[in-house]
């Protein structure tokens, strides 16, 4: 495994919820030569002098390897849809082997999908640890030549709280002081900020030999619904309408519906997987080595994040 340092990298995604923050974060690092990787049918518009590499939306082995010849590192910073729906992350990881990649940042950015407690709740969790799996034999099958880092950072709370990117994806919706609690509102999750998850993957590319073949875990901090609407309340001076539900029927009909080819059903599935009453292992303080101290990420509060929704939703 070569200590070199990873100083070409290339981030398929760089317009999404997360990507986006990782692109900031990676142009922010003067030492990186940053590349991004989209479709050709895409019109998505990046910051002036980034290089751009267009592939077919087909995204073959063959084009991808290509794409990522002389590239230290590939971040894959996908939305769900390609590893519900698609083998695309199963395509990239063949194709950075065959393109000689150093290391791999495959699409995680959640949970721990090798916890079967997450892999038998919800599916997108199972088919991304189903990728993992794959990343890690290959890896191991390279002899070294590829290495991999996970990174697993709960929920982005700053974007849960706000709904034209999300759509109130935990079910708080700040502007009209409102929220759904679901069971006992006290299941706990950690909560990485998107723009601290994007700092993190930087971070982790900066420090190649500590971070080598590591799911490494992020939490600024662990909270559940009930914290949250009650930070609200007491910075906002006001009481929720609070609605409370029970989440099993719920569940078990997104189930079915997933089983049945509705992928519609994956993001209240993955959304209820954080504020129901189900134990995926959320809580990384709990049960994970948290990494944040050892990677140095600015520490965060609930209020603080929870003030910056504030701010957004009186804003708009």
């Amino acid at each position: 495994m070569s200590s070199a340092p990873l100083k070409n990298i290339i981030i398929a995604g760089a317009t999404g919820s997360v990507g986006a923050p990782i692109l900031s974060a990676l142009l922010a690092e003067p030492s990186f030569n940053v590349t991004v990787l989209t479709r050709a049918s895409s019109s998505a518009k990046f910051p002036s002098g980034v290089p751009v590499k267009q592939v077919s939306d087909a995204f073959t082995v063959s084009e991808l390897t290509e794409a990522f010849k002389g590239q230290d590192a590939v971040v894959a910073a996908l939305s769900t849809t390609p590893v519900t729906k698609d083998d695309l992350a199963f395509r990239i990881i063949d194709a950075a082997v065959a393109a000689g990649v150093k290391r791999l940042i495959p699409s995680e950015f959640g949970t721990n999908n090798l916890d079967p407690r997450a892999r038998s709740l919800v599916p997108v969790y199972d088919l991304k640890g189903k990728m993992l799996e794959y990343l890690i034999k290959r890896a191991k099958e390279s002899n070294g030549a590829l290495t991999w880092t996970s990174i697993s950072c709960g929920s982005w709370l700053d974007w849960g709280l706000d709904p034209a990117k999300s759509g109130n994806f935990l079910y708080v919706d700040v502007k009209h002081r409102k929220a759904t609690i679901w069971d006992s509102g006290l299941s706990r999750f950690a909560v990485t900020t998107s723009t601290g998850t994007g700092l993190a993957v930087a971070k982790v590319l900066l420090n190649p030999e500590l971070t080598a073949n590591k799911q490494v875990f992020l939490s600024d901090f662990v909270t559940n619904s009930r914290e949250i609407v009650a930070s609200l309340e007491r910075q906002m001076g006001e009481k929720f309408t609070v609605e409370e539900k029970e989440s099993g029927t719920v569940i078990r009909e997104l189930r079915s519906k997933f089983d049945a080819g509705d992928f519609n059903a994956t993001y209240p599935l993955l959304a209820l997987s954080f504020v129901a009453d189900v134990d995926v292992g959320y809580d990384f303080e709990k049960e994970q080595e948290v990494w944040n101290g050892k990677l140095g990420l600015p520490k965060q509060t609930l209020d603080e994040v929870v003030k910056g929704a504030i701010e957004l939703a009186n804003s708009t």
